[in-house]
């Protein structure tokens, strides 16, 4: 693949075309990142108090007790959408689906131990542990390419 880029001083805003034969997955995946707004803060909520959080400073989201919470170095706090709007959100990023109650920052990870049971742990680099359910398993190891 082919990136050029050229500096016109007329130009008002950036204008991104692509040029190809076919729509494969690998150009649809670069047009749906390209379209996306970029993501900049989540607003997380803490004792009646409103943070607003880098998705970079994010471990993980989580969902318990009905309610979905974002997982920092310092803190846990409670975030207003769904997981599944969070997985839409971080599409094509470095957040993935792990389970139906956890998405992980992967950026974040220590290490993974892979069970003879075919279970993935996830160890995280401020020690804490999640786990891959196993109907996750096989996206998580396409993700890193296992």
């Amino acid at each position: 693949m082919k990136v050029e880029v050229i500096l016109d001083a007329d130009s008002k805003e950036p204008r991104i075309v692509v040029y190809t034969d076919e729509i494969t997955n690998e150009i649809q995946q670069i047009v749906d990142n390209l379209s996306n707004k970029q993501i900049n803060k989540l607003v997380g909520l803490k004792e009646q108090k409103i943070f607003l959080l880098n998705p970079d400073e994010i471990y993980c989201f989580y969902s318990e007790n009905q309610k979905i919470f974002a997982k920092t170095d310092k803190d846990v706090l409670c975030v207003k959408q769904k997981l599944y709007e969070l997985e839409e959100k971080f599409k094509g990023t470095s957040f993935v689906r792990v389970s139906n109650s956890c998405i992980v920052n992967i950026s974040k990870i220590n290490n993974l131990e892979l069970s003879y049971s075919g279970t993935i742990q996830i160890n995280f680099k401020n020690n804490d542990k999640e786990f891959v359910s196993r109907r996750y398993v096989s996206k998580i190891k396409k993700y890193l390419g296992i």
